[in-house]
């Protein structure tokens, strides 16, 4: 039987948000275009707030004055008003359906929303119109992928990168998705091209590659170098602290991924996943008391962990705990791990 829940490849979809700010209309002595390019010096300044006011007072006094619905629009996705940007994107669009940044804009939104169809949608009117920024084909391959419609979300990334040779999250999720597709050897070039841009600075690109080279490769070596850079940028990151374990785990060392696995709890308290593979770490080690222990914290944090019961059922009959044994084992298959339904043969 799995002796841990499967540490899942994570895959990191960094969204920073866009502004796409018009320049100034020079329109001296006209109210709404004074009132348009105060919203713009007052977003230069940082100054939010005011911003939107004045680009209100624009659409006041001309209600068919689309530069300021779009510039309102992206002062609100800014402060994380998504809707209340979507809603001025659209209107801005029904007033000159040919801005094309009003449509990347929009989709960008929806995209952030998890509606990735109507995102989709939006990102191809964009480059119908003629919009060729790289961003335009790497979010599209974003909302294609969290459609599981894996080929196109490949093909979407790879668009963006010919544009942009160095573009760092295109090469990282080309890299993810093609780690979907089974396409091993190119997805681990992809993560290369991402680390080989990177200068050191992205923590979940050495994660993501360790996790391939780890569960696809079998190079635990190199995942564990790779999980070990990771954590140099980034000490905190929990993750990786806990897919390091893992890898030491399958590589042998039992008693450093013990370490690992106490350190990403420390960093993070309320982490299943690592309780439970800080348990197999513990049984590994015959210390089955403190594995229990481990499993105990597993499931306390996440009643429906089906592999915590199974593992602590196991740790549970080395001790000569039957009846607890078959207890877990039987709430094991309960919760669908298939494996457990071996162990229960001992329990009629």
């Amino acid at each position: 039987m799995t002796m841990s829940k499967k540490v899942y490849l994570i895959i990191f979809l960094l969204l920073p948000m866009i502004l796409n700010a018009q320049n100034e209309v020079i329109a001296e002595g006209q109210e709404a275009e004074i009132a348009y390019n105060k919203g713009l010096n007052k977003f230069n300044q940082g100054d939010k707030d005011s911003a939107i006011i004045y680009f209100s007072e624009a659409i006041k006094l001309k209600p068919k004055f689309a530069k300021a619905y779009f510039n309102r629009g992206s002062v609100r996705m800014s402060m994380g008003d998504l809707n209340g940007a979507i809603d001025d994107f659209s209107k801005a669009l029904d007033i000159n359906s040919s801005m094309e940044k009003a449509y990347f804009s929009r989709g960008y939104a929806r995209l952030n929303l998890k509606d990735y169809e109507n995102a989709i949608q939006d990102f191809n009117a964009a480059i119908k119109l003629g919009y060729s920024n790289p961003n335009v084909y790497y979010y599209k391959g974003v909302a294609l992928f969290e459609l599981k419609r894996y080929p196109e979300a490949e093909e979407a990334y790879s668009v963006a990168i010919e544009k942009r040779p160095d573009y760092v999250y295109a090469y990282n999720d080309r890299g993810s998705t093609r780690r979907i597709l089974k396409k091993y050897k190119e997805a681990l070039a992809d993560y290369d091209k991402a680390a080989n841009y990177d200068n050191h600075t992205h923590a979940f690109i050495y994660n993501n590659r360790g996790s391939l080279k780890r569960d696809y490769l079998n190079d635990y070596q190199g995942a564990i170098n790779d999980y070990t850079e990771a954590i140099k940028i980034d000490s905190s990151y929990y993750i990786a602290w806990n897919n390091r374990g893992r890898a030491k785990y399958l590589n042998g060392d039992y008693e450093g991924a013990k370490e690992d696995f106490e350190q990403a709890i420390k960093l993070n308290p309320k982490y299943a996943e690592a309780y439970n593979n800080l348990g197999t770490a513990l049984f590994k080690l015959k210390k089955y008391a403190e594995a229990v222990k481990a499993y105990d914290e597993a499931i306390k944090l996440d009643p429906k962990y089906g592999h915590a019961y199974a593992n602590r059922g196991i740790a549970k009959e080395l001790m000569k705990d039957f009846k607890g044994a078959c207890q877990d084992w039987n709430k094991a298959v309960e919760l669908g791990v298939d494996e457990a339904k071996s162990f229960l043969d001992d329990c009629k």
